[in-house]
């Protein structure tokens, strides 16, 4: 057997893991991914998971990588279309469809529901990258302080917190994005001259 084997043979193992522990959120909630059930979901022993994930903030580490990674990519697809502004509106409505559209998605990239949860550095690296690309827009409007950065996400998350807890599968909230984006524009960015 190939390294490449081995391998490919782990990836698609953690793959199943991480389906598993997603499917259980859905159903149950993040409070109720156990490692047990896990394991018994994707027919392994508990012990032999450890091979994969060394705890259970590990397993919700891999989850949280995983949920940017998919969410970076959904936006890799989607060429930058339109000026700074409308950029902007298409970034947050890509991330809003993909947490709403997961309300355990929404929770942990976007809350701190998991008792003693930090990413690791190189998962909390992929956040940066979203963090990082919505400074860029934020910047060409001229939006740039770390505050405006600030309010930014908190009405992006707030929207999709707010559409999660209390209307799931609506667009109660969802559907004010473009006003709200409207507002935190026309208070924080500076007019032209």
């Amino acid at each position: 057997m190939t390294t490449q084997t081995i391998a490919d043979r782990r990836s698609r193992r953690l793959d199943q893991i991480l389906t598993a522990a997603w499917a259980i959120a859905t159903e149950a909630g993040l409070g109720a991914v156990s490692l047990h059930e896990v394991a018994r979901r994707v027919q392994m022993q508990q012990p032999s998971l450890y091979g994969y994930v060394s705890s259970k903030l590990d397993l919700f580490d891999a989850m949280f990588a995983q949920a940017y990674e998919q969410l970076l990519s959904r936006l890799d697809a989607v060429p930058p279309a339109g000026n700074a502004r409308e950029q902007l509106l298409q970034l947050s409505r890509t991330v809003l469809d993909f947490v709403v559209d997961n309300p355990p998605r929404q929770q942990l990239l976007f809350q701190r529901t998991i008792p003693g949860f930090e990413p690791s550095p190189a998962s909390y690296a992929l956040a940066r990258r979203l963090t990082d690309r919505c400074a860029g827009l934020l910047a060409a409007l001229g939006a740039d302080t770390p505050a405006h950065l600030e309010v930014y996400t908190a009405v992006l998350a707030g929207l999709g917190s707010q559409q999660v807890a209390n209307d799931p599968g609506g667009d109660r909230w969802t559907r004010h994005l473009e006003a709200m984006l409207a507002i935190f524009i026309d208070h924080f960015v500076p007019p032209e001259p």
